[in-house]
């Protein structure tokens, strides 16, 4: 894939295609790290981690153009950061998951701000839990993680980006008719080859999928705590390696939740790989999307046939999404809505697979920790999806993601799924099947629900 990084500002192409994607499907996309400290936090600390952070080019937004082929650009929030969400009182442990759902779902708006938020709360058994929740849409999950951790050991990042409304409307249209020209030559060039590729969407089936959008839907989620130790004795048992093992979960999870395709009973894995080429990437989607087909029956004894696919997938050698994508991007800003989404629709297409995202954020940087100065008992890193609706999951037959993360002497995975049939997924469910997967392959498990 040719390096798709943003120009003066401006969203690169997969970024843009993200964002149209989210203003025509009204879907967010988030990722949220949690810290649980056994103390109460030290605020005034905090308080300077929340600062450093709002400084940082992390803390952005996306500004559409007046010009309707214009590329939105990145700008800086004009207001102060909206102030950290604190509660007077304690909540039960067993909440939460309950509490962080809640604080996921509070609004977060890419445009208008903000793009990402911070919440402290107290549990009753002396925990304290501090919540940051942030837009894809503004930086990737890895991209987030590895900002929190400048920001939490002073690292400068300066915020180059103009103040949010800060350009002339005169001095904006100029600039953006400018990049319009500029820009012309590739996006005819993409327009061309998806007109070749007979890249369009049926009225019909755009009308049928608008109608169809009303009703959201709450996705199940669940959080596993797992003693590194016996994650990587589990691993070596089974003749893999631990980053083998998470893989080998995931597919058997998804087999156990009826994500198998219909044609030969493979389990599609969905792995995003890290492109990020450091603090100062301006790319929120710094990632490739790669596919590993997976049949699940030999895993719980036997890792081996994980090695080669997935040491292949790691490489590049397998095909990737976003490399298909890429010669089609240019196009995205001189295309209707409905047809950048049918663009993506048809390039992930869901007719026999039931795709389920598999991410290893690996050990977690050690400065993430301190996010109050010193360091954290525990982090819990997972992706949560907002604004779902029933179309959405009847298109790709449900929805699984995990995110794996390592910190200290626990490995966490953290769920989000929903199955419509027979019956829309429950917490409850979620819980069970992820209990009894992890039982399959000889492990314990502290789950949160």
């Amino acid at each position: 894939m040719t390096d798709a990084r943003p120009e003066n500002g401006r969203l690169a192409w997969l970024d843009h295609v993200a964002f149209e994607l989210y203003r025509a499907t009204g879907r967010s996309q988030l990722m949220q790290c949690i810290w649980l400290y056994d103390r109460e936090v030290d605020h005034a600390a905090l308080a300077r981690t929340y600062e450093r952070l709002a400084a940082l080019s992390f803390n952005r937004l996306i500004e559409p153009s007046r010009l309707p082929l214009a590329r939105p650009r990145w700008v800086r929030p004009a207001g102060a950061p909206e102030p950290i969400a604190t509660t007077a009182g304690t909540l039960p442990r067993a909440q939460l998951l309950s509490w962080a759902n809640a604080h996921a779902r509070r609004p977060i708006d890419p445009v208008a701000g903000p793009a990402w938020r911070m919440a402290i709360q107290r549990f009753d058994d002396a925990t304290t839990a501090v919540s940051i929740v942030g837009s894809h849409l503004v930086i990737d999950g890895m991209g987030a993680l590895r900002a929190i951790a400048a920001a939490t050991q002073a690292v400068e990042v300066p915020n180059r980006y103009p103040a949010q409304h800060g350009r002339g409307a005169i001095a904006g249209a100029l600039s953006d008719l400018r990049q319009i020209i500029t820009d012309t030559p590739r996006s005819l060039a993409a327009l061309a080859r998806m007109a070749k590729g007979a890249w369009r969407e049926r009225p019909a089936q755009a009308a049928r999928q608008q109608a169809a959008n009303a009703g959201t839907v709450d996705l199940a989620a669940v959080a596993a705590s797992i003693d590194a130790r016996e994650w990587d004795a589990c691993a070596r048992r089974l003749g893999g390696h631990p980053n083998t093992l998470f893989p080998g979960v995931v597919a058997a999870l998804a087999a156990r939740l009826g994500r198998r395709r219909a044609s030969d009973g493979a389990v599609s894995l969905v792995v995003p790989v890290d492109r990020r080429r450091g603090l100062d990437d301006e790319r929120a989607l710094a990632i490739a999307f790669r596919s590993l087909n997976v049949m699940p029956e030999p895993l719980t004894s036997d890792l081996s046939p994980l090695s080669k696919p997935l040491k292949s997938l790691l490489r590049g050698v397998s095909d990737s999404a976003t490399d298909a994508l890429a010669p089609l991007l240019p196009a995205i800003a001189w295309m209707p809505r409905t047809i950048a989404t049918a663009l993506v629709n048809r390039l992930f297409t869901y007719e026999d697979d039931r795709p389920v995202s598999c991410s290893n954020l690996g050990t977690l940087p050690e400065g993430l920790a301190h996010i109050d100065g010193t360091p954290c008992r525990r982090i819990l890193a997972r992706a949560v999806d907002v604004n779902v609706t029933s179309t959405d999951l009847a298109r790709s037959h449900g929805h699984l993601v995990v995110v794996a993360s390592r910190f200290g002497d626990r490995v966490t995975l953290c769920i989000e799924a929903c199955q419509l049939d027979p019956a829309p997924t429950t917490t409850a469910t979620l819980r069970e099947a992820t209990a009894r997967c992890l039982a399959d392959f000889g492990l314990g498990a502290d789950l949160e629900a």
